[in-house]
């Protein structure tokens, strides 16, 4: 047996060590890091906030920011509305509504991919998108325009977004199932968007391991909802397609690193072993960012998407309904 750091100085590995070395080396399932590697900056004393810069302690991107203060958002939602008290909201709530029925009978009615139109107001790296915001108004526009389900951003920092906006679109009597759009980390936040109308909750790949995707899809699915579980990379799609219970899975044309945007990201992760996986499985593939025009919604229609996600392309128009039945033209 060969000496190794793992072991006390000078004597060999056993076993032990060898998986003790290997954790240590193994590389992580997500790309996006869940929490600072070192503690939260700011730490409370008294009425005093003391804050400590550590390198390599802050976020690598807009993402990680994001997630990293999920935690400080969580902390007050839970304080302010106690698990307990959310459930009792859940029991009341009316059922959920058949997400991926809505987009397959789209579908079969259009011969084109189911649009999920997105509620959004801004985002971090556009600013303010739609000026003139009303929740209700877009939603009943997306509606008359043929979207099948909308996607309704909740996320209040970032995206200037609330899960109220769930509630009042649900009671303004829009028929289309609502996807909570956030960045779920926490089981809790899919209680919460139940509690407020969603038929369907977005899981983001680059930041959930394998074990927690399967832990909320399957709270979700407790609760009458779909996951929507979102790759952009073929590492994640590789890892993600481990999973059994997949219904729905998001392709982001994104690029985590630099933002670009590419359509052929779908096309190239849906042209292989994967894609034929997919296809075999019946899952209903999401294609998001980049869809502009009915020529990108042919892209992807032809290579096997089943539905759309758009959002800034359509809702920063003067006539909502318009802009999706213009998108929503085939070629």
């Amino acid at each position: 047996m060969r000496a190794c750091f793992a072991a006390p100085r000078g004597q060999a590995c056993t076993r032990r060590d060898v998986r003790v070395m290997a954790a240590s080396e193994a590389k992580p399932e997500t790309t996006i890091r869940r929490h600072p590697p070192s503690g939260a900056a700011t730490q409370p004393c008294g009425v005093m906030q003391f804050r400590v810069d550590v390198e390599g302690n802050k976020p690598r991107n807009i993402l990680e920011e994001i997630v990293w203060y999920k935690d400080v958002e969580l902390t007050s939602r839970k304080q302010r509305l106690p698990l307990a008290n959310l459930m009792q909201m859940v029991k009341v709530a009316a059922p959920a509504r058949d997400f991926v029925g809505a987009l397959l009978e789209k579908r079969e009615s259009t011969g084109l991919p189911g649009l999920i139109a997105e509620v959004k107001k801004a985002s971090p790296s556009k600013g303010i998108i739609r000026e003139n915001f009303n929740p209700v108004e877009i939603a009943m526009a997306y509606e008359e325009g043929g979207a099948a389900c909308l996607s309704v951003l909740t996320d209040e920092k970032f995206f200037q977004g609330g899960f109220e906006n769930l509630k009042l679109i649900r009671n303004a009597g829009v028929r289309c199932p609502l996807l909570c759009k956030d960045f779920i980390v926490d089981a809790y936040q899919v209680f919460l968007a139940r509690a407020m109308g969603a038929d369907a909750i977005l899981l983001i790949a680059a930041v959930l391991p394998n074990q927690d995707l399967a832990y909320l899809t399957k709270a979700a699915k407790k609760l009458g909802m779909v996951a929507l579980v979102e790759v952009h990379t073929s590492e994640e799609m590789e890892r993600v397609l481990k999973l059994d219970d997949i219904d729905l899975l998001g392709i982001n044309n994104r690029n985590l690193e630099d933002f670009t945007v590419d359509l052929h990201r779908t096309v190239d992760l849906m042209d292989g072993p994967m894609g034929d996986q997919v296809r075999e499985r019946g899952i209903t593939v999401v294609g998001e960012s980049g869809i502009f025009a009915p020529a990108d919604v042919k892209v992807l229609q032809d290579v096997g998407v089943g539905a759309i996600l758009v959002g800034e392309s359509i809702v920063k128009q003067g006539d909502i309904a318009t802009g999706v039945r213009n998108l929503l033209q085939k070629v």
